[in-house]
């Protein structure tokens, strides 16, 4: 259960009252829009939407355009699948800018107006937010209800079965109301963690030297972080030496600079999952980053130990300020003023990459040979936490621009979006992992992680094999009211260490202070 511990809205009140007309972003008018809640039946879906006069469900993501073409035809047979039964449902999709985080601040900023969707996909920190201000619904009578075509437990179809979610999914969406009582916030809808992705024309050729290069797979498997250090200074040699070329499919490639050769995404991500790798017991490492009180930690010893080990590679090797010269071995795309380490990979100014699955594609090239591993990790041996980031949405309803009617139909499409089979579609087309167990053991997703050489789909498999192999070191931290803004917090951080070498406990004295400043508690074991 997860622990909200301060409100970061105020306490806002929601105008609900019975026959009060709301425009949300999407431009629908929601007639009774807040009311009590009341589970209904598919009857009353029937007999209150038509053809000309359907029932709307404005629906909010943030996927960029890849994604939300992958989207879209699911969202398109939802709709006809629910005329074929006589209800007419007309859904509303939105993509938001800004990511997940943009999503957020326009769902905080439009409770005052009420401007907030009937739907969205977001984390569970994200959740905690909507909890305290008071806007997010319940789900568990939809899961628990028994009518036909809308429970998820027991006689309902075992596509649809809450014991078929892949556990650590459903224990994200399990979280506590404001007076602590026990509610679904969610449920899951595309989930990913991180991977490292390499330019194996390049790479190869150093794996095999070292003899880290799996005879069997073909693949660098059980990365550490010691070794990418290495592989990372023996490309900034090749680089130097202007040795660094490779043929693939016929063309001869070159590189000729390199700031870094490999980039690690998100600077939180990276600083939460160091944190739990420097620990060596699970225990500590969830004492850590932030911890079930609700409470920031991260001003310890262990903190500082793994800053100092990181932030070493980020120097390592400068030897000038022009763009021909390597700057370090690892760092942030911030650094270089880019967002994503496949910009760099796909300029051949990289040859390293660590972020989400869901960016596979954008990591793939025409000139060089793609392979995906798991997350470095400090060591395999058990002295220290084997850890990487789950993340990922889940799909909520909200329940103060919506009614009973179109709350019926958001619950509807989300069931309908995370079964069995639209959970295995939408994994395969997009590099998200299929959030059932039923999904991920089905004979067509086995098939297709089977096959990693089809030119159309063998990029994502993958990288959704390179998750498999790390699925036992998945982590998450509480979520409670705030811990988004601490996460973002964190990220900044992180660029100023990183990228523009503030010492380590002015850092930390910063960030503290400003989530302090939002009423945060910051326990502080450095002083």
């Amino acid at each position: 259960m997860k622990l909200k511990t301060f409100s970061i809205l105020g306490a806002i009140t929601i105008l609900g009252l019975a026959g009060l007309g709301l425009t949300s972003c999407g431009g629908t008018t929601v007639e009774n829009a807040g009311e009590a809640f009341k589970l209904l039946t598919l009857d009353d879906l029937k007999a209150n939407s038509s053809e000309s006069d359907p029932i709307v469900v404005d629906f909010w993501h943030s996927f960029g355009h890849n994604i939300s073409d992958e989207l879209t035809p699911l969202v398109d047979a939802f709709e006809e699948e629910m005329a074929e039964q006589g209800i007419h449902i007309r859904v509303d999709v939105t993509s938001v800018g800004g990511g997940y985080d943009g999503l957020r601040s326009r769902v905080n900023l439009g409770t005052k107006t009420n401007n907030v969707p009937t739907m969205l996909l977001g984390y569970p920190d994200h959740f905690a937010d909507y909890i305290d201000s008071g806007i997010l619904l319940d789900l568990t009578p939809f899961v628990d209800s028994t009518a036909e075509g809308i429970g998820m437990s027991g006689d309902a179809n075992a596509d649809y079965l809450v014991e078929d979610f892949v556990d650590s999914y459903w224990n994200e969406v399990e979280m506590e109301d404001k007076d602590g009582n026990d509610i679904i916030a969610g449920i899951p809808f595309n989930k990913s963690t991180e991977i490292m992705y390499y330019n194996a024309s390049a790479v190869d050729p150093i794996l095999e030297a070292h003899g880290w290069l799996d005879e069997e797979t073909g693949y660098w498997l059980n990365p550490t972080w010691e070794q990418l250090a290495t592989v990372s200074e023996e490309l900034i040699a090749k680089v130097k030496a202007g040795t660094m070329s490779w043929v693939y499919n016929g063309a001869t490639y070159k590189a000729t600079k390199t700031n870094y050769p490999t980039y690690i995404d998100s600077g939180s991500n990276w600083f939460i999952t160091m944190l739990k790798q420097y620990c060596e017991t699970q225990e500590q490492a969830n004492d850590v980053y932030t911890n079930a009180k609700g409470e920031v930690v991260f001003s310890n010893q262990t903190t500082i130990d793994a800053l100092n080990y990181f932030y070493d590679y980020t120097t390592k090797g400068r030897t000038g300020s022009s763009s021909n010269d390597v700057y370090g071995v690892w760092n942030l795309p911030n650094a270089v003023n880019q967002s994503y380490g496949s910009y760099m990979m796909n300029n051949l100014d990289a040859f390293i990459s660590v972020g989400s699955t869901a960016g596979v594609n954008n990591n793939n090239s025409d000139k060089y040979e793609l392979k995906c591993t798991t997350y470095p990790q400090v060591s395999y041996d058990g002295s220290n936490v084997n850890a990487v980031i789950q993340q990922g949405t889940n799909a909520a309803i909200l329940s103060s621009n919506s009614n009973n009617l179109t709350r019926l139909a958001a619950w509807l499409l989300i069931r309908y979006l995370t079964n069995t089979e639209n959970t295995t579609e939408f994994s395969m087309s997009t590099g998200y992992l299929a959030v059932r167990e039923s999904a991920v053991n089905s004979s067509t997703y086995k098939n297709f992680l089977a096959n990693e050489d089809n030119p159309f789909t063998g990029t994502v498999a993958k990288a959704i094999n390179a998750t498999n192999r790390e699925r036992q070191y998945f982590t998450t931290d509480p979520a409670f009211s705030g811990s988004s803004m601490v996460r973002d917090n964190v990220d900044t951080m992180m660029v100023s260490i990183m990228c523009q070498g503030a010492d380590f406990t002015s850092a930390i004295s910063k960030c503290y202070s400003d989530l302090e400043d939002f009423g945060i508690t910051c326990v502080d074991r450095l002083s």
